[in-house]
């Protein structure tokens, strides 16, 4: 396991939180995440409106390792009207356990999958759904608190992960 690069996880509350962003199929590397985040930023500045936090990545079903498919995506004050290529919504709320990584992005799945087993040794469960057998994740997401795009060297990278547990995760 890549423990090296994570923090010990715990349990945090957020609250729901607009965002808009753009919906993409990715390989396992991510790399198109900083290009799509400029993007949807560009998209922003272009309305006169400000993000209201970090730009993150949405992972919604992980299952197929060459095709991933995610929502990169930008906090905003408020709930916004997409178009035909930019999608709007709200990252929900709830307790989520949360863990940052620390380190090159190359070893980022080694600490998301650490965070998930976490959840597992600790008696918790994701949320999550299934529509036929793709398993779809409700609230699994990563902010990137280093910029990527201005932080080249990327060993000193660090990234948030949060993944929404089941409602009734304290009962």
């Amino acid at each position: 396991m890549c423990m090296q690069y994570m923090n010990e996880p715990t349990i945090e509350e957020r609250g729901e939180q607009p965002y808009v962003g753009i919906t993409a199929r990715v390989t396992e590397q991510v790399e198109e995440a900083p290009e799509l985040a400029a993007e949807v930023l560009a998209w922003l500045r272009a309305r006169n409106e400000a993000a209201a936090g970090l730009p993150f990545i949405r992972f919604w079903c992980l299952e197929d390792h060459e095709q991933r498919l995610i929502e990169v995506g930008i906090p905003t004050k408020k709930l916004l009207q997409g178009d035909h290529h930019i999608i709007s919504g709200y990252l929900p709320g709830g307790d989520f356990a949360h863990a940052i990584h620390n380190g090159p992005p190359e070893h980022f799945w080694s600490s998301a999958d650490h965070l998930a087993g976490w959840l597992e040794s600790e008696g918790l469960s994701a949320a999550l759904r299934y529509e036929g057998e793709t398993k779809i994740w409700d609230g699994h997401m990563a902010f990137f608190v280093t910029d990527p795009v201005e932080k080249r060297t990327p060993d000193a990278w660090a990234i948030e992960l949060f993944i929404l547990l089941l409602a009734d995760h304290a009962a």
